[in-house]
């Protein structure tokens, strides 16, 4: 595991992502496939570099795995399913977000009547 200079975030290889999320490698990879979750482009350079040098994940990539580890166990979701939910979830939290900067705004109006 390193840390990142950049973001001060840790970097893990795919062996300490796979360790780290308690899952089997192929699951790990699974999740790559769909997109769940992402290499770090930082840590690879042209396409004919990309062979030559190791994927690392950030500590985020890492949050997400541990995440969808969870929903794997706790609903038997399939990878597919996994990375719907995570969708909705995210965009859950976005709705919360906004909400709460509406209501915020909101409450901050003032509001004038005139009485004649």
């Amino acid at each position: 595991m390193e840390h990142s200079n950049e973001s001060n975030d840790i970097t893990l290889s795919l062996d300490e992502l796979v360790a780290a999320c308690g899952q089997e490698r192929s699951w790990v990879i699974a999740l790559i496939e769909e997109s769940i979750i992402v290499a770090d482009a930082g840590h690879q350079d042209t396409q004919q570099n990309v062979a030559n040098v190791a994927p690392r994940f950030s500590g985020l990539q890492l949050t997400l795995a541990r995440r969808a580890s969870r929903l794997s166990r706790d609903f038997d979701a399939s990878v597919p399913a996994i990375g719907l939910i995570l969708e909705l979830l995210d965009e859950l939290e976005q709705l919360r977000q906004f909400k709460r900067q509406w209501e915020a705004q909101s409450s901050t109006r003032v509001i004038e009547i005139d009485i004649d």
